[in-house]
């Protein structure tokens, strides 16, 4: 999770002096990093969640993700309408990047799983 988000930021950073045409040559590897963020979220959560709760776990893990998806874009398209599109995509990769202090609270969990 840490490679995939970090991925995902610094392309996101990275593409901002970008001219467009480039920015959609690289769009690809931004979204290879958030599709590998997902399958490694997707399969951390029965490793937290004990079996009779794991239903419960996955409807509201998917609930979360799906609804983040529905109004992240408006979000992040009024910060762009409002301060500019290089700032709203710093906040993207910024978002991407508070992930990272939430992957290290799981970590015992993901360890005591396994154990």
């Amino acid at each position: 999770m840490w490679l995939t988000e970090t991925v995902t930021a610094v392309s996101i950073v990275g593409i901002l002096p970008l001219p467009v045409e480039v920015i959609l040559l690289l769009l690809p590897v931004i979204g290879i990093g958030l599709n590998g963020t997902s399958s490694v979220l997707y399969g951390s959560v029965p490793d937290v969640v004990e079996p009779s709760r794991r239903p419960r776990a996955f409807g509201i893990f998917y609930t979360g993700t799906i609804g983040s998806g529905a109004i992240a874009p408006a979000l992040y398209g009024l910060l762009g309408d409002a301060a500019g599109v290089p700032v709203a995509l710093a906040a993207a990769a910024a978002t991407a990047l508070l992930t990272l202090p939430i992957a290290l609270a799981l970590r015992p969990a993901l360890a005591a799983a396994k154990s």
